[in-house]
């Protein structure tokens, strides 16, 4: 038995586009911040006072500031890392196909795997199939 990935290529899409917004919403908010951070001789504590003082003005009507950008950013990054995960699914692919004969009507039909009791797909009667060469 041999193991296949499956990918869901909408899913796949999807989360490969949230996975962008998002590090596009954290660079902007790095790009924002750099000039004043590295003039800066405490970085950590001029980011976080200027993630909450800093605005964006994307129109008149529309202004926030830059730690809802990075929440923006975190949440987007975060929910298409997670729909990437569950984009993908392992399957077992069964070993190799046989050739199967019906004790009654004699007809022939490739099945995977070792079968015990099946259903004739020509007869429909329960049977003990025969393995049979091509």
């Amino acid at each position: 038995m041999r193991r296949v990935l499956r990918k869901q290529k909408s899913v796949y899409a999807l989360s490969l586009t949230l996975c962008l917004i998002g590090i596009i919403a954290l660079l902007g908010t790095l790009l924002k911040t750099y000039p004043q951070i590295s003039s800066s001789t405490d970085p950590f504590s001029t980011f976080l006072s200027l993630l909450w003082t800093e605005k964006i003005t994307i129109s008149q009507a529309f202004e926030f500031r830059l730690i809802y950008l990075v929440i923006l950013g975190d949440v987007m990054l975060v929910s298409g890392v997670v729909l990437w995960l569950l984009s993908r699914q392992w399957l077992v692919v069964p070993g190799k196909t046989v050739w199967y004969q019906c004790p009654f009507c004699k007809k022939k039909w490739r099945a995977v795997g070792d079968k015990a009791l099946v259903h004739c797909p020509y007869c429909n009667q329960l049977v003990h199939p025969l393995i049979a060469e091509k």
